[in-house]
């Protein structure tokens, strides 16, 4: 027995010890001050938890099989109490341990392994809190627990994971400090890979409020190690530091301005980043419907050899004639400078920018949505050298199983495709394992690859998309000067509050020489919804030509939540897409989602839940499938959950298949005391 599991059945020990004292103090009143008071008995339980899967996985037509099983026996002790006062010092604790039997089995042609080996289980939360009822008060806690996570994709990941830290907060009425710090170390293991992750974070924000503003101070520190199933850690370093202020003033208090400066470092796989950023935004309200705007922005970004300065300003006027119409008039002009140490380029662009919104209420039958706007520009460029850099250009990626999910574009044309980094938060992705690149005429696409890695799970988290920049060089030098004009239109009438038909154009143009690489589109999209009771769906178009890339895309839901009465609830997903890209090929993609949960009983209730995916891109195609049930039963102080999973993958490129399958079945009954 090891020295650690004689440390923890020792805690254990002395939980129940506290217990037996605070039976044997009855003295102790629950409003006086007392050194260590109980709320009342600890709570002791005892439970099995039984775990079996099956792992196969077959590749062009070798299968290897790996299996795992786990019996484990558990113990635990729940309690709360406090030392000399509950305002003093309050705690919860909640911890289990186990110890069982861990068998694992691998087969593939010509091999073959079985490990039995004990197992320990150790699960627990510690939170202690002072001062809590004081304005200046902390918290602190420990952590651990093995778990396992559905992100709402196709798979469920395993997650063992340890986690310490704190906060510490001091509020007035005037002053405001948070501080949050602390660390965790969590694995992820999924059908196809896994990832573990060791974080250490310090978070500071205070807010100075005044009667016509506020000064607002943060700081980040963010140290993430992330290994990857045979593959190098990944370690990443992000300090940043900003400050901002807002104030109000004039006779009317109708002047606000609201200036920001932040500054942020990281550094990933060897290399450094520097970015600096400067905002000022001004506000004054003439009259009710008469407003007019500053804003100037200053960014600074660099990633050795490559740098990037970005120089914006806006001024406008903004008046609302009537209660449904509103025209927005401005002046802009931006200035940027990109350089590295084989080219270096300017691009300065000037020009105005006219809006229009107008909502009209067509009597109680329908309402009108219309918008549009038109942009005109003179942009001048100036470059030398053999490629152009772009640093830190900052895209909002979807999964492509997402509804939402759009083609992504890096700005520039004729990408050099080896030089693309991506990153997120700080955090390098792997290309082909977090995203693939993806040529589209003279554009490039960054696409997040689905199924998504353990490692890309662990920064999507159960959210569908991932903010990233983007630093790259590309062939895209450009030195003269022309004139650009861009126009777009929306439309949206909406009928009867269920029905709705809309249509948006976007189209640019320009003056530029032939020799001159710069983009021509029209983008036109159409659709409709229909939104009643338990169903949604929809159906979309849109067509985009361009000189740099040309696609069309048919894009369809459809979304029906029925509660079947107060105990049952039944929901089934669908979406379709369907991208044609002329000279390149199609990307397809079908998903389906379904879930039915009832409660049977007061103390049993019900789910089952599965769906699949297909998705086909440029000639690879991905197929995912799960299905999930579980059963859950209480009565009094004794508990049951049990449940089977079924998750499939299979990936097909040309003649090369990998199919991998899991099915795993489990029990847990817990018996409080």
């Amino acid at each position: 027995m090891s020295i650690v599991w004689l440390h923890r059945c020792r805690w254990l020990a002395s939980l129940l010890m506290i217990g037996l004292i605070q039976r044997v103090a009855p003295w102790v009143r629950a409003d006086d001050p007392a050194w260590f008071k109980l709320d009342g008995t600890p709570e002791a339980s005892l439970g099995l938890e039984v775990d079996g899967s099956s792992e196969t996985t077959h590749i062009s037509g070798v299968n290897s099989v790996y299996d795992t099983l786990f019996i484990t026996p558990t113990v635990g002790l729940r309690t709360s109490g406090s030392i000399y006062h509950p305002n003093l010092l309050s705690f919860d604790l909640d911890g289990e341990l186990g110890w069982g039997w861990d068998n694992m089995s691998t087969t593939s042609p010509g091999y073959r392994q079985t490990i039995n080996e004990s197992a320990e289980l150790n699960r627990y939360l510690v939170e202690i809190n002072l001062l809590e009822a004081k304005p200046y008060n902390a918290s602190f806690f420990a952590a651990e627990d093995h778990t396992y996570r559905d992100y709402g994709s196709f798979d469920t990941f395993t997650v063992d994971s340890s986690r310490y830290g704190g906060r510490i907060n001091w509020n007035t009425d005037n002053l405001s400090i948070n501080t949050d710090f602390g660390y965790r170390d969590e694995k992820d293991t999924g059908l196809s890979d896994s990832s573990e992750v060791a974080e250490t974070y310090f978070n500071f924000i205070g807010i100075n409020k005044r009667q016509s503003g506020q000064t607002t101070l943060t700081f980040r520190y963010d140290q993430f190690d992330n290994i990857l199933i045979f593959a190098s850690p990944l370690t990443s370093l992000t300090e940043s530091a900003a400050v901002a202020d807002s104030e109000t003033f004039g006779r009317r208090k109708q002047i606000t301005a609201a200036t920001g400066v932040s500054y942020s470092h990281s550094e990933f796989g060897g290399q450094q980043t520097e970015t600096l950023n400067g905002n000022e935004d001004i506000t004054i309200n003439h009259r009710p419907n008469l407003d007019s705007y500053l804003m100037l922005n200053f960014a600074y970004n660099y990633l050795h050899p490559e740098s990037e300065t970005v120089l914006q300003g806006v001024y406008g006027v903004r008046r609302q004639f009537y209660e449904s119409l509103t025209l927005n008039l401005d002046a802009h002009g931006s200035y940027q400078d990109n350089s590295d140490l084989l080219s270096s380029g300017t691009t300065g662009i000037y020009g105005l920018e006219l809006t229009e919104n107008y909502t009209k209420r067509l009597r109680s039958w329908g309402r009108l949505t219309l918008g549009a706007g038109i942009i005109a520009d003179h942009e001048v460029d100036n470059s030398s050298g053999s490629a152009a850099a772009t640093a830190g250009e900052v895209h909002q990626l979807y999964l492509p199983t997402s509804p939402n999910y759009r083609p992504v574009y890096l700005t520039q044309p004729r990408v050099i495709d080896s030089t693309i980094q991506v990153a997120a938060a700080g955090v390098p992705l792997v290309e082909a394992t977090d995203y693939q690149v993806i040529t589209s005429g003279q554009l490039t696409e960054i696409q997040l690859v689905v199924p998504p890695s353990s490692h890309l799970q662990t920064l999507l988290q159960t959210n569908d998309n991932l903010t990233v920049s983007v630093t790259y060089q590309s062939d895209s030098l450009i030195t003269d000067s022309f004139n650009s004009l861009n126009a777009s239109v929306q439309v949206r009438l909406d009928l009867f509050g269920k029905f709705g038909i809309y249509g948006r154009m976007n189209w640019l143009d320009n003056d530029a020489p032939p020799t001159v690489l710069t983009q021509t589109l029209t983008d036109l999209v159409g659709g409709v919804d229909y939104n009643w009771r338990w169903l949604r769906a929809g159906a979309e178009y849109e067509g985009f030509d361009s000189n740099f890339s040309q696609y069309q895309a048919y894009r369809f839901y459809q979304d029906c939540d029925f509660r079947l009465n107060d105990r049952s609830s039944l929901s089934l997903n669908f979406n379709e897409s369907f991208y044609h890209y002329p000279g390149s090929g199609d990307q397809t993609q079908y998903q389906f989602l379904t879930r039915y949960s009832v409660q049977l009983w007061s103390s049993v209730a019900w789910y089952v839940q599965g769906g699949c995916s297909l998705q086909d891109v440029l000639g690879s195609e991905e197929l995912e499938g799960s299905a999930q049930t579980g059963l859950s039963w209480s009565r009094g102080k004794l508990s049951i959950r049990t449940g089977y999973e079924y998750n499939n993958q299979s990936t097909t490129s040309a003649s090369w298949t990998e199919t991998l399958e899991k099915n795993r079945l489990f029990a847990y009954l817990k018996r409080t005391f």
